[in-house]
């Protein structure tokens, strides 16, 4: 059980600081984005910078799971990396279907990434409120 351990704590290591590097780059040129428009009131051009860190927020969440995917294969716990990359995108979101499952003595990461999942969704939603805050302040 250890060794499960040690693994979500690296794991969650590597997925905080993917996600904190994704999270600033993501801010700035959002911000850049914003100051460089601001006094354009173009159609559309709020909600386009919006949609834009949007995605980038979702890619990086998929580089997350990935993360795990890629762990998963290593250690051979699952079939193939179309099966790690179902399974850890399924338990990162905390849909969690069952219909993929780790074997017993590392069916504890599943859990544990979906916790990492939920902070990093919880995460983002703080980002977009921020962003948000400050861009839909601005107009009108």
């Amino acid at each position: 059980m250890l060794k499960v351990i040690l693994a979500a704590l690296v794991l969650t290591a590597l997925t905080v600081i993917i996600h904190a590097m994704g999270t600033v780059a993501a801010s700035r040129r959002t911000n850049r984005l914003w100051n460089a428009r601001k006094d354009e009131r173009r159609f559309l051009g709020a909600e386009l910078i919006v949609a834009r860190l949007v995605s980038t927020l979702l890619l990086l969440h998929l580089a997350e799971a990935v993360v795990w995917a890629l762990f998963f294969e290593l250690v051979g716990v699952l079939p193939s990396l179309e099966a790690a990359a179902y399974f850890s995108l399924t338990s990162y979101t905390t849909v969690g279907y069952g219909d993929l499952v780790l074997p017993q003595p590392w069916r504890l990461l599943g859990p544990l990434e979906a916790a990492v999942g939920v902070l990093m969704l919880g995460w983002s939603t703080g980002v977009l409120v921020a962003v948000l805050g400050k861009i839909y302040g601005q107009v009108g």
